[in-house]
């Protein structure tokens, strides 16, 4: 079979400055999206030595290149100076491009279009508009999706659609301290510690927990919430040393946790962090994490909380549903459930050491998927030097789990009538 001879993996961002990637470290804090990226090149390097690698960035990805002969880097002033390069390219010369969603909607639609034959939009939300709408002008030759329910919300965009988990390591892997086995059965209510992972905006539902804080703190006095993430994940410069978002979110959050819990370390936030995130979650005796799902492609935040041994309190809607399928127990719909869900987790020792031994073994299966992942990745590639394109079936392996009919209203019909919301409002606008 005829290999490719380049697969460009253009990054654009600005959060990847100055950060170190490898295949033997984790996620140094960046965004999910930047991290799994740069982790997917990194892996095709090893596995496919006889193809070319090409990260196309800023300024350069921080990575060992002694170790990945089979990579090299171009530097763009940005993603559209880096399109035009590929439409003045010979065919021969193109080969692929695996493109995130988030960078192809920065670029012109002649320039997708010219090149549209050789491009793998990769998307990392459900019920992806922006995926929607780039499909609706441009021929992707593949649209992939990292999670299960994801996949499902995005069906009706393109019947060239594939799912292809995220790579997901177990934090084992990286030179931290992790013994599990002295921390089993050893939960202590009057000293209660819960972790947030997640990044501080919105769409990631820190609100929902910081609305269930005054009654957490009175069933439990002497808790402790460390909050890991900023705003700055994605892009978004924190605009408070205190609590690391824009101000906005921050003034909505200060409505329920107040100052003087901040000055007192009894809610600590710590911003973004790398591999030492571990070393907070390893403190903790349970995560609390986003209650609605909503945003959520794949479920990476709950995965690196049950890889410690930590049981996971969220949402299975959405993204959340991958990992939370496995934990029926413990799952919320939204700020009223937590208080109920932490009580019971908590109550009973051995049920606390079952829920923290299912929690590593959903992480552990997560994890042991990555060579067939790597391996779906080869084979969409290839599939482009061949015949075998029409007849690719990349689907997911795990069932769809939730509502069905939850998912078409919000896939079908939600659209229509925001559509219909905005028409009616534009004629209202007119008539006065």
């Amino acid at each position: 079979m005829k290999t490719m001879k380049k697969v460009y993996i253009p990054i654009f961002s600005q959060s990847i400055r100055s950060k170190k990637f490898s295949l033997s470290e984790g996620n140094p804090g960046v965004g999910g999206t930047e991290f799994t990226t740069i982790r997917l090149a990194l892996s095709l390097a090893i596995e496919r030595p006889d193809w070319k690698i090409v990260l196309a960035s800023y300024e350069g990805v921080g990575i060992e290149e002694d170790l990945f002969p089979n990579i090299s880097q171009k530097i763009f002033e940005n993603v559209s100076v880096f399109f035009e390069q590929l439409c003045n390219s010979s065919s021969y010369d193109l080969g692929i491009v695996i493109a995130t969603v988030s960078v192809l909607k920065q670029v012109d639609r002649k320039s997708l279009k010219m090149v549209e034959n050789r491009l793998i939009a990769w998307s990392r939300h459900p019920f992806d508009i922006e995926a929607a709408r780039l499909a609706a002008e441009v021929s992707f030759q593949g649209i992939v999706c990292v999670g299960v329910y994801q996949y499902y919300s995005n069906k009706a965009i393109s019947n060239r659609l594939y799912y292809i988990q995220n790579i997901f390591i177990l934090p084992m892997s990286n030179p931290i301290f992790f013994n599990f086995q002295d921390r089993q059965c050893k939960i202590n209510k009057k000293e209660l510690n819960i972790v947030y992972l997640g990044a501080l905006i919105p769409g990631k539902g820190f609100l929902e927990i910081a609305k269930a804080w005054p009654k957490l703190k009175v069933c439990f006095p002497g808790l402790t919430l460390h909050v890991i993430g900023s705003s700055a994940t994605y892009g978004e410069r924190p605009e408070l040393t205190e609590i690391p978002s824009s101000a906005d979110y921050a003034q909505e959050i200060l409505k329920f946790i107040p100052k003087e819990d901040i000055h007192s370390a009894q809610v600590i936030f710590y911003g973004n962090l790398g591999v030492e995130k571990f070393d907070v979650i390893q403190q903790c005796d349970l995560a609390i994490l986003n209650p609605t799902g909503t945003t959520e492609a794949f479920p990476a935040s709950p995965l690196e909380c049950m890889a410690c041994g930590v049981p996971v309190i969220a949402s299975d809607d959405y993204g959340m549903s991958d990992a939370m399928r496995f934990f029926p127990e413990l799952v919320i719909a939204g700020h009223s459930d937590i208080l109920e869900k932490v009580e019971w987790l908590v109550a009973e020792p051995l049920r606390y050491l079952e829920m923290q031994q299912r929690s590593l073994a959903v992480a552990q299966w997560f994890a042991s998927q990555t060579d067939q992942i790597i391996t779906r990745w080869i084979r969409l590639v290839e599939s482009y030097e061949s015949t075998t394109l029409n007849e690719l079936s990349l689907s997911p392996t795990l069932p769809f789990y939730g509502s069905k009919c939850k998912l078409v209203f919000r896939r079908e019909i939600k659209p229509r009538l925001s559509f219909i919301k905005r028409c009616s409002l534009k004629f209202l606008r007119m008539s006065h």
